[in-house]
């Protein structure tokens, strides 16, 4: 299985920066805390959402030093989401979570099933990901006004469909032959977890 450990680690450690990011735009939205102005308010919760976007979209290539560290200087270049989603699935086809949920049957296996519908869709995340990007920048005296309470009131939908995406997950890793199954919260200690498992190749494929 290679250097599992490592690659574990790093998912786990993705999923836990991304927990801790949630927490801080729940404050916000809880008026936990605030900050004075709207404006301020609405590029504090924008960066957040920022970074967990990104930390999506790498994760799949934690298996991967060099493309990890390849896609994640692009970000700091530009905020174009489209561009670097072309440039991820070039890498892994497989690298967006997939959503499910954990079925207990009696006296059966349990099943995991994927979920249809209310997390982040790869469309949404992009379109998402460019408006937080045009918030970090300052704003241009000659354009028109940004949109601020519009972009607020959207930030509880946000939220939800990360939580739907990641809540339960599961994610191939670069390479195709490892896949993760992941949760954000367990449910003794509140924290992520991370299993990774290894394609294992049938009789007949040795044949």
């Amino acid at each position: 299985m290679g250097d599992y450990k490592v690659e574990l680690g790093l998912y786990h450690d993705c999923l836990y920066e991304i927990k801790r990011r949630i927490g801080v735009i729940a404050d916000h939205l809880n008026k936990k805390t605030t900050e004075r102005y709207l404006i301020i308010e609405v590029e504090t919760i924008c960066l957040q959402f920022r970074k967990i976007l990104e930390k999506i979209m790498l994760m799949s290539l934690v298996a991967n030093k060099e493309a990890y560290a390849e896609q994640n200087a692009k970000f700091a270049k530009h905020y174009h989401a489209e561009r670097i989603m072309r440039d991820l699935e070039r890498i892994n086809p497989d690298f967006y979570p997939v959503p499910t949920m954990l079925i207990h049957k009696e006296n059966e296996y349990d099943e995991w099933k994927n979920i249809e519908s209310g997390y982040l869709t790869k469309d949404e995340l992009i379109r998402i990901y460019e408006i937080c990007g045009g918030m970090m920048h300052a704003q241009n005296p000659f354009s028109a006004v940004k949109p601020l309470e519009e972009i607020q009131q959207k930030f509880p939908d946000w939220l939800s469909k990360i939580c739907v995406l990641l809540n339960h997950h599961q994610i191939k890793l670069l390479g195709g032959k490892l896949m993760v199954v992941a949760m954000m919260e367990r449910s003794d200690n509140g924290l992520p977890q991370a299993v990774i498992f290894e394609a294992v190749e049938s009789i007949e494929d040795n044949q």
